[in-house]
């Protein structure tokens, strides 16, 4: 009995000196709701809109800013470029090109949660 209570004791001191985190060594950032568009001819920045892109719309992050994303799903990631205003959906950060959405493996759910890191 004496040794079972040493091994718990044991374990509690290593727990406390050495706590787990599910994020430790990792370098993730934080989650964002994403989804993607497919309509309009020009974005708001003024440019074309290339469905095939990497761009993103953004309500709040500048035109021109760069965000490197990945879906923690599939781990693949993009980088992209904010070039137009949205979206308009409540809950949701981003809206994507296809071409971004597409290459995160995104396009089936229509939206996924991303890691986001800004680049600039």
């Amino acid at each position: 009995m004496l040794k079972f209570i040493s091994v718990y004791i044991v374990a509690f001191v290593f727990m406390i000196l050495f706590p787990i985190s599910s994020h430790a060594g990792s370098s993730r950032g934080p989650l964002i709701k994403a989804s993607f568009y497919e309509s309009g001819h020009r974005t708001a920045s003024g440019e074309a809109f290339d469905p095939n892109g990497f761009t993103a719309a953004s309500r709040t992050l500048p035109f021109g800013a760069r965000l490197h994303l990945k879906n923690p799903k599939t781990g693949q990631s993009v980088t992209v470029r904010v070039n137009d205003r949205g979206p308009f959906v409540r809950g949701r950060s981003l809206d994507l090109a296809r071409g971004a959405a597409a290459a995160l493996g995104m396009i089936g759910r229509g939206v996924a949660t991303l890691e986001v890191a800004r680049l600039d």
